[in-house]
């Protein structure tokens, strides 16, 4: 049964994200999907290659409804971006840091410089920021089946960025029908903005919604695919 619903994870301290905007529900469905697709081929001695730049990738069948307010190839899930429900004024700062693997290197390359310098170049060791968005709880927003998202999250632990380092653990997920319209829950944080990356075409009738702006960005999951691609409207962000 496809219904407006509204999904909470609760955090053990919140979830480091590259974008403005956090991560979106139907990219967590269908990453979720993917690894289990590629772990049964796996196990049916099977490999499956990744979809390359130049190939047009294939839609998983995710259990959210489509918008088709923009036609053609430009629809998109009825979902949202996460929004944090309490969330810092302050992003909190983490490191993580890297050095290249000597040993390693060396059953890589035929042939090893006798000093790899850690201070310069493409090995040296590195320290870098991580912004964490500090928040107990996020919701997403969406239509479509509420069993089968619930049964999909279930085995999602962790969120956002440096997943296997401890950042965005999901301490328990609630997924609750939501008394709304399908676009409202699949368009609008529950603050009234956008919460997703839409075409134009789709916020039409409700030109006074606040977004991000205008810009270039992936309508639809794979979002690292170039041939997803499109003009969009930005989710609002808090700042």
């Amino acid at each position: 049964m496809m219904e407006p619903f509204e999904v909470r994870a609760h955090l053990t301290a919140g979830l480091a994200h590259a974008a403005p905007w956090a991560t979106s529900l139907d990219g967590l469905l269908a990453a979720e999907l993917w690894a289990d697709a590629k772990a049964m081929a796996r196990d049916h001695g099977e490999f499956l290659e990744a979809v390359g730049p130049g190939t047009v990738p294939r839609d998983l069948d995710l259990p959210l409804t489509r918008c088709t307010l923009a036609g053609g190839d430009d629809w998109h899930w009825n979902a949202t971006c996460a929004y944090p429900e309490d969330r810092s004024d302050v992003p909190e700062i983490h490191y993580w840091s890297g050095r290249p693997d000597h040993r390693a290197l060396e059953q890589l390359a035929r042939y090893r410089p006798a000093v790899i310098s850690d201070r310069q170049g493409r090995y040296r060791a590195r320290q870098m920021p991580l912004l964490l968005t500090s928040t107990r709880t996020v919701v997403w927003r969406g239509v479509g089946d509420t069993d089968v998202v619930r049964t999909i999250l279930a085995g999602v632990d962790a969120i956002g960025k440096k997943r296997s380092q401890g950042e965005g653990q999901v301490l328990k997920w609630e997924v609750n029908p939501l008394d709304s319209d399908a676009w409202t829950a699949g368009h609008l944080h529950p603050n009234g903005h956008l919460g997703r990356l839409c075409p134009p075409k789709c916020l039409q009738a409700t030109p006074n919604v606040l977004t991000g702006g205008l810009g270039r960005g992936a309508i639809r999951p794979p979002h690292m695919h170039p041939f997803r691609m499109r003009d969009v409207h930005m989710p609002w962000v808090p700042h």
